[in-house]
């Protein structure tokens, strides 16, 4: 049965690196339009934009032949959730979600701060703006866990968020050669 894949979780915690293991999968995410559209992280005076630009791309996906569509999104709180469970079943997809681990605010705020800035060495080109701890937080506030009557038809709790990029870096935080020891040991 084709599916659609929702995506749960805080930035950083492994959603992102978690979809670039599912090369076969048609991802739709927000954070893809800014950066293909505006070439930038986030900008308010374009996400009305990319709003619209989301939520046509997703019934496009939905609508076509891929066998797995996957929203790369927070998706933190029900009222999101139920609405891709929604348009799933409209669709004659399996909703399914996976829940990425909830790991401490302050954890998963430094990841994503590691990677903003190894997105900023890989990809120059984009305009970065740094996530203020206050909206971070405020994002951790909103999280609510998924509940049953929100009709996923599986619900996976992964274990393990995976570093994001899948790229190693050496200790000068360039990418990784096979002839680059492990940075083990950084000054």
């Amino acid at each position: 049965m084709r599916q659609l894949v929702v995506l749960v979780g805080l930035p950083g915690s492994g959603k992102t690196a978690f979809q670039r293991e599912h090369p076969e999968w048609v991802v739709v995410s927000r954070g893809a339009v800014r950066e293909w559209m505006f070439r930038c992280s986030y900008d308010p005076a374009f996400e009305d934009t990319v709003d619209r630009v989301f939520q046509a791309a997703l019934v496009e996906a939905m609508d076509s032949a891929a066998d797995v569509v996957c929203i790369d999104e927070p998706n933190l709180t029900r009222v999101e959730r139920v609405s891709f469970v929604e348009l799933a079943l409209l669709a004659g997809r399996e909703p399914s979600a996976h829940v990425f681990p909830m790991a401490s605010p302050d954890a998963l705020y430094e990841r994503m701060e590691r990677n903003r800035k190894r997105l900023a060495l890989e990809k120059p080109h984009l305009r970065l703006r740094s996530f203020p701890r206050a909206a971070f937080a405020d994002l951790v506030a909103r999280y609510e866990p998924i509940d049953r009557e929100e009709g996923f038809a599986s619900v996976v709790y992964e274990t393990a968020a995976t570093p994001s990029f899948g790229a190693r870096m050496n200790a000068r935080g360039k990418p990784a050669t096979s002839r680059d020891p492990l940075p083990l040991f950084t000054s």
